[in-house]
């Protein structure tokens, strides 16, 4: 059995360590500050429904609940089903960042396995706690307002920890066993990336086909009958008008007490299994890295004869910019993980394509943007910090910032042209778009993807990053930095915009509209504008677009041609 005076202080360390880690991103911080407070508006929008169905019950009506049990089976599931949510949150969250303590030096030698592993898991419920306990609060206050129930506030506690403990201990030991073998069995250690990379598509497959609705119902009748989702009705017991079973309530107490000390063993043994292994092919991995380098530098290896006829034309020292930008980037894969965010903003949309089967005919555009937007973000906002550990030495080369610079461009453009006619030309022609508007659409995002990576050149010069951050987890790698990605960002979107308001004409009447509601909001007097009046101006921004990527390039290539080296 662990000592709790060292399971404290080991939280208790954890907990102050998350902290100022989370302290120390500023963005970060933000973006965490703003997730709870969402969460919490969300769950006081559905408190005002709680409201509702608690006076509902105080008033001896039960309302007609589509699920076996009523009232009492729909807590229920919901208890089980955040249960689940819970295993699966803190499994993921242990095999990307938790599976490895921190200083495992120091820790593992001043405290035994069996006080660090519940040490830690304390630590990640305090985390959890500090996401879900207000949003739940609120909802639980909302139902007991509106019943004038009070012991079901009071429950709260109690059923949140009980639920709560297990379900992330769970995870933490699951997320250990994933760990494990991603990191020491030689065939998943050796495609780790490819493992992640599958996750991320099979995630964004159960988005757009509905399978993750679907699994969800599937579920819901089945976690009903596990003894932690009797919790319901210990959180019921203080409600008006509902049966809940006091046996039921008392059992899931005492499934938490005997679980516990099963998951303390088990996640005890995994531990120390685990953390006094060694990685897998660690040597193996090494040797490939010093091979692959020796291979950008000779020029040869595999990536080298497919590249060799398009980058025969190009003189040599760009073609080994190239090269290297490209071997770079196939070393630590895990750098372009954040290419996949934008997707996120088109999920709904997706999800509409696959049940409808029909493309919206904007699909093709945003498609050809996010490609442009993509390939510049890869290879040439960042051409300075991507060379940060050699730097110097490439400053001090004969290399000139014209092959410099134009060897990242091309790192870009080679693989993103290919891939922007495909992705746009196929999206247009499976789209309502006449034959003329899908060529042109076609012809916009390859120019685009052309014209990004020149314009990124200029800002990457201008905002670069020479130190590496975490992506996901404890992964590292050197990204452009938050100013760069804004910047060019931005630059993108009112190029699109431009190009958008200049030739077609819905677009000039939402932005006149959207201007005269701004204007309305912010000041006393009302804006009214004609559409036309918005059309010279996307052609202004249109001609700024075609010229501003060549000074972007020169720029990029004065830039370097200054730098000296002390």
């Amino acid at each position: 059995m662990p000592r709790l005076g060292h399971v404290r202080r080991i939280a208790t360390v954890e907990v102050k360590r998350t902290a100022r880690s989370l302290g120390d991103n500023r963005t970060q911080l933000a973006a965490v500050a703003l997730t709870v407070a969402m969460l919490t508006v969300f769950a006081g929008a559905a408190a005002y429904v709680l409201v509702t169905a608690g006076e509902t019950l105080r008033a001896g009506d039960l309302p007609e609940v589509p699920v076996p049990g009523g009232v009492v089976g729909l807590v229920r599931g919901g208890v089980g089903l955040g249960f689940v949510f819970l295993v699966v949150m803190s499994a993921i969250r242990t095999v990307g960042k938790r599976a490895t303590v921190d200083e495992p030096a120091g820790l593992l030698l001043a405290s035994p396995v069996r006080n660090v592993v519940p040490g830690v898991v304390c630590s990640e419920l305090v985390l959890y706690l500090s996401w879900l306990l207000l949003p739940i609060a609120v909802l639980v206050t909302g139902f007991s307002y509106g019943a004038r129930a009070p012991g079901v506030l009071l429950a709260l506690p109690v059923v949140v920890l009980g639920v709560a403990l297990p379900a992330i201990w769970l995870g933490y030991l699951l997320g250990l066993v994933g760990h494990h073998l991603v990191t020491r069995y030689p065939p998943l250690a050796r495609n780790r990336t490819v493992l992640v990379a599958a996750a991320f598509v099979a995630y964004f497959a159960l988005i757009f086909t509905g399978s993750f609705g679907e699994a969800v119902s599937l579920l819901f009748e089945p976690v009903q009958a596990s003894p932690l989702s009797w919790y319901g009705d210990l959180l019921l017991l203080g409600a008006p008008a509902v049966s809940p079973s006091v046996v039921r309530a008392g059992l899931a107490v005492l499934a938490t007490l005997a679980l516990l000390p099963v998951l303390q063993v088990a996640t005890v043994t995994v531990a120390s299994f685990h953390w006094f292994s060694d990685p897998a092919r660690e040597v193996e991995e090494d040797d490939e890295a010093v091979a692959a380098g020796t291979n950008a530098l000779q020029g040869t290896g595999r990536l080298s004869v497919l590249t060799a006829p398009l980058l025969r034309p190009l003189d040599r020292p760009t073609r080994q910019v190239v090269r290297v930008a490209w071997i770079r980037t196939k070393r630590a894969p895990i750098k372009l993980l954040y290419l996949g965010y934008p997707l996120f903003a088109f999920l709904q949309q997706f999800a509409a394509i696959v049940e409808t089967g029909r493309v919206p005919e904007h699909i093709p555009f945003l498609l050809g943007l996010y490609v442009a937007w993509g390939t510049a973000m890869a290879f040439t906002l960042n051409p300075l910090g991507d060379d940060s550990p050699v730097l110097p030495a490439t400053l001090s080369s004969p290399l000139t910032g014209r092959q410099f610079v134009a060897g990242h461009v091309l790192a870009g453009v080679i693989p993103g042209l290919p891939v922007a006619l495909v992705v746009v030309g196929v999206s247009a022609v499976v789209s309502p778009l006449s034959p003329t508007l899908a060529v042109a659409a076609t012809a916009a995002g390859a120019l685009a993807t052309v014209l990004a990576p020149t314009l990124a050149a200029g800002i990457g010069v201008s905002f670069p990053r020479f130190g590496s951050v975490k992506v996901a987890g404890n992964r590292k790698a050197v990204v452009p930095s938050k100013t760069a990605m804004l910047v060019f960002s931005l630059a993108l979107g009112a190029v699109a915009f431009g190009a958008a308001a200049a030739f077609v004409p819905l677009v000039r009447e939402v932005a006149v509209g959207l201007l005269g509601l701004i204007v309305a909001f912010v000041t006393p007097w009302e804006l009214s504008l004609a559409p036309g009046t918005v059309q010279p101006v996307g052609y202004a921004v249109v001609v700024a677009s075609a010229l501003a990527p060549v000074v972007s390039y020169r720029y990029a290539v004065q830039r370097y041609d200054s730098y000296t080296v002390d």
